[in-house]
């Protein structure tokens, strides 16, 4: 027999997933619902179909080219305007000469068509309709049918009452080429509403078998996850591909440290991150990405998706290419559309919707669909690219171009973690500055704070760090290694928009200048903070990242050094920030600079601090009289070019490495604890949190910086007076949310202002959303 697939339609219901595919394309387990209607088309002998075609029809056509399905010979029956499930058939099969088969191309079904084949035949029915009993009668056409499986009455989608029959009409039909006459050429004319009740009055031979198996009209997202799990469940007559008991793999297991929890169906170079936990009913399929500590349930990522660190999907939908950032979640019946971008930290609720290509921004809450708005990347946030942008080999190389087509940054510091991820992007990166005609300086393989030093110690303009590992990174920094200013990020950031890059002549092209070398004078100014040595002092410092504890270790023994834990340096693995542990007390960061600073103030030195270093430390120079420069973290003029350029030569200022070491050299050089040290410091306590706003931060200044309360000297952000310390409130870059530092005399104050200002913004948020 020959058969008739239907695959023209649109499938509005599972949208967005079919908004840039046709239905009978969407995948169960990996695979195009089409394509397993095709092998079951050879499973029951059938080796030509014509498959209709209407919505998106050349997705379907180019995924055959050659018109072939394993033994079975494919042609397409294309319409120009919508003709209707029985004009479709018509025009597809109209010079058939024997009985053939019709079936959807949209719904799961796994019946032995050749008994229904044979059925037809022995009854001498004109057309055999395939039924199928269901549960609730309601959501389908039904078939009412006498003793002899005569078919009596259709019933289309009735109530209750109307309800007296369960048997649903599948859609898959034995047809005799006369019934083709029944139905009018090129117009609409459907099976269900029109044919087979005009067939019916005229008492044409219609017979209804009651199909075995397994059927699901994937007609929404509920039933398209359903049918997701009956296949896991081994449900369908189908065979997948099992790696161990409830575990379907198309390759081999993704290498890690992860849980999974069966059924799950895993594609081909897939990946998951460490300590993350899979299923049980999910579908990972081909290239996809599922971060450290994600929790992945009931739900299918299509074909390249992410999900990332601590993501959480329960039964949701990633279509190819979508990105569920860091932390993100995804509930119940809720669908991302392809390369749509959910933010880091967001919530889509149940039964919401996100249209292909559109992106959530970082902390929201979803509670209705996202269909229209254009997506336009915001490329930096914090201190370099920002959490939302995928890091991948072609955004490094825009990223390149763009800053190397800039005239003052023609030569940038480039340096990464050693990772192999990063050492691609680094790659990436490096071709695109040398294809704008700029020029690169390579510091190989470092951590952040080295590259910093690098940039300021080489004079360049620019400098770009690229983290690996499960949190990729790209961090920047500008003149003398500190933040970058904004108006450096916004022409990067509209060159990577338009395009606008430079382009170099091959013969022009230069080569990576190797200035690793540079590396080795971190070191030696490391050990010049302590140029009397460190002979008997007493620590240990302690760091994740092993170049920091490495260098740290030599800089030491060096200097002379006893390794102790009666003194705990604790560096981040930056290397920007540093805190001690004593045996009474942990020492913060603050502190430590405070310190220092101290010490400056006493040699009679001023010292330049960043926009949000402790007010305390005007305080303390003020009693030396000797003054705090703050630089800001991203300047749109020159206005902090003084304090930057002190800056430039304070490092240790800035660096958590060279903190530690001044900080032991002033503890050997006045003989004092730290804990004495600190207690010749006044009494403060910082307490920082983030909160994400759905108001344009433009807003800050009419709700809070109009008030008798607010410092109007501060030129970053708005600082806050209260009773008792000071609130600083600073928007984040890509102007997502709000930065709060809170500073009093001790931590539950600093920590009731944090909590008092939640509340506040809380309030404000129900006003705006009013």
């Amino acid at each position: 027999m020959k058969a008739v697939v239907l695959a023209g339609g649109k499938g509005t219901r599972l949208r967005p997933m079919t908004c840039d595919t046709p239905k009978p394309l969407a995948t169960v387990c990996g695979k195009p619902i089409l394509e397993y209607i095709f092998d079951l088309l050879i499973r029951s002998g059938v080796r030509e179909a014509c498959v209709t075609l209407g919505y998106l029809s050349q997705c379907i056509e180019q995924r055959y080219p050659d018109g072939v399905y394993g033994p079975l010979r494919l042609a397409f029956s294309d319409e120009p305007s919508a003709l209707g499930t029985a004009g479709s058939d018509k025009k597809a099969a109209g010079d058939w000469t024997e009985p053939f088969i019709v079936v959807s191309g949209d719904a799961m079904c796994d019946f032995e068509l050749d008994k229904i084949a044979e059925y037809h035949r022995s009854v001498g029915a004109d057309v055999t309709v395939a039924a199928y009993r269901v549960d609730d009668p309601r959501e389908f056409g039904l078939i009412e049918k006498d003793g002899d499986g005569r078919i009596r009455r259709f019933l289309e989608k009735p109530s209750w009452g109307q309800a007296t029959t369960d048997l649903a009409n599948t859609g898959i039909y034995i047809l005799d080429p006369s019934c083709l006459n029944e139905i009018p050429d090129d117009t609409p004319y459907d099976f269900a509403q029109q044919l087979f009740p005009q067939m019916l009055r005229k008492d044409r031979a219609m017979y209804c078998y009651q199909a075995e198996g397994y059927w699901c009209d994937v007609g929404d997202v509920p039933a398209y996850l359903r049918c997701q799990r009956d296949l896991l469940q081994g449900k369908i007559r189908f065979p997948l591909k099992k790696a161990q008991d409830g575990v379907y793999v198309q390759d081999i297991m993704p290498v890690g440290d992860y849980t999974i929890v069966p059924p799950v169906y895993i594609g081909s170079r897939a990946q998951i991150g460490n300590g993350a936990v899979i299923g049980p009913y999910t579908v990972l399929e081909s290239g996809v990405t599922v971060g450290a500590k994600a929790r992945v349930r009931g739900s299918v990522l299509h074909s390249r998706a992410q999900a990332g660190f601590g993501a959480s999907m329960q039964d949701a939908v990633l279509c190819c290419g979508a990105r569920l950032l860091e932390r993100a979640s995804m509930f119940e019946r809720s669908v991302a559309g392809s390369d749509s971008v959910i933010g880091a930290r967001a919530s889509v609720r149940q039964n919401v919707r996100i249209w292909p290509e559109k992106s959530v921004d970082s902390g929201t809450v979803v509670r209705e669909d996202v269909r229209f708005g254009v997506k336009h990347p915001d490329y930096f946030g914090g201190n370099g690219v920002d959490e939302n942008v995928e890091l991948t080999s072609q955004m490094c190389v825009s990223l390149g171009s763009a800053v190397g087509s800039i005239p003052a940054c023609r030569k940038t510091g480039v340096g990464h973690d050693g990772s192999s991820f990063a050492k691609a992007l680094t790659r990436a990166l490096e071709a695109g500055i040398l294809s704008a005609g700029g020029h690169v300086w390579s510091f190989g393989e470092c951590f952040e704070a080295q590259l910093s030093y690098a940039t300021a110690f080489c004079g360049l303009s620019i400098g770009i760090f690229i983290r690996g590992g499960e949190r990729p990174q790209i961090r920047i920094c500008g003149d003398g290694g500190l933040p970058a200013p904004r108006y450096l990020e916004r022409e990067i950031e509209t060159r990577m928009r338009q395009g606008e890059y430079n382009r170099c002549l091959p013969q022009s092209v230069r080569d990576v200048a190797d200035m690793r070398s540079i590396l080795l004078m971190y070191g030696r100014e490391l050990m010049k903070q302590a140029p009397m040595g460190l002979s008997g002092t007493e620590v240990c410092v302690q760091c994740a990242d092993p170049q920091i504890s490495l260098l740290m270790e030599d800089i030491l023994l060096r200097l002379g050094y006893l390794r102790s834990r009666s003194l705990i340096f604790r560096i981040s693995s930056d290397g920007f920030r540093a805190q001690a542990v004593t045996e009474n007390q942990t020492v913060p960061h603050e502190k430590l600079l405070a310190v220092c600073c101290a010490d400056a103030f006493r040699e009679g030195l001023d010292v330049a601090l960043a926009y949000d270093a402790p007010l305390a430390l005007d305080t303390l120079a003020a009693q030396y009289g000797r003054t705090v420069h703050r630089y800001l973290s991203a300047p749109t003029d020159d206005s902090d070019a003084a304090a930057r350029r002190l800056s430039a030569k304070q490092i240790f200022l800035r660096d958590g490495l060279y903190l530690c070491v001044r900080v032991l050299r002033i503890i050997k050089q006045r003989n004092m604890t730290l804990d004495a040290l600190c207690e010749e410091i006044p009494d403060f306590y910082l307490e920082r949190k983030t909160f994400s706003v759905s108001f344009s931060p433009s807003k800050l200044h009419d709700l809070f910086g109009a008030g008798q309360d607010a410092d109007a000297s501060v030129r970053e952000g708005i600082s806050l007076k209260r009773d008792k310390g000071r609130l600083l409130i600073t928007p984040d870059r890509n102007g997502k949310s709000l930065h709060v530092l809170a500073e009093a005399a001790n931590m539950e104050t600093a920590a009731e202002m944090c909590s008092g200002f939640e509340r506040l913004l809380s309030e404000l948020e129900q006003q705006q959303g009013e």
